[in-house]
């Protein structure tokens, strides 16, 4: 079978997943404690305007190279007070790019996600709990799994990416496993 014969599927499953994301960032709370308020926002602003902080992704304490790493200096720096990350735009976040680019990313999953499936299964014989497991799994690793990494290395909170993830997956599976070729409803 072609990835093709699941274009039905495929864009089922990219605009669903988009709106699950959408209602979750825009209506459900559970995303809401993610982000803070600094204690001292006005203040930090004046400084990095007043520093003419240029757009870009900060680390502090930041060393150049390992020898500064190992440095005393640096070592006293990170048993300190602040450490983080702070990630400047030059522009202010635009809407309409950034609904167009996760649109696309959802229907791209879908489209790797159906791939994956059709060269599993073939269409008619193929059982629908093979289908859901197989499309869930795979909408694991896609939705809920993928953000880990760069967790790891900046302590983003991940928890409800995580759950979203999952009903993604579980959004996908079951459009995948009820539109599935030949097989009876």
């Amino acid at each position: 079978m072609s990835v093709f014969d699941l274009w039905l599927p495929i864009l089922l499953a990219g605009v669903a997943t988009h709106v699950a994301s959408t209602l979750a960032w825009m209506v459900l709370p559970h995303h809401k404690p993610e982000w803070k308020k600094l204690p001292a926002e006005d203040e930090l602003l004046g400084l990095l305007d007043a520093h003419q902080s240029p757009a870009g992704q900060y680390m502090f304490p930041f060393c150049e190279d390992s020898a500064q790493m190992n440095s005393d200096e640096f070592k006293r720096k990170l048993q300190g007070g602040c450490k983080g990350m702070l990630v400047l735009w030059d522009t202010p976040l635009n809407m309409g790019k950034a609904i167009g680019l996760t649109v696309a990313y959802f229907l791209l999953a879908a489209f790797l996600i159906g791939y994956i499936a059709s060269i599993a299964f073939a269409p008619g014989e193929t059982d629908k709990l093979d289908i859901f497991a197989l499309v869930f799994t795979a909408g694991v690793l896609c939705h809920a799994l993928g953000p880990y990494p760069a967790a790891f290395w900046f302590r983003q909170k991940t928890a409800m990416t995580v759950v979203d993830g999952l009903v993604f997956a579980l959004i996908t599976a079951g459009i995948f496993t009820l539109l599935w070729p030949g097989v009876a409803s």
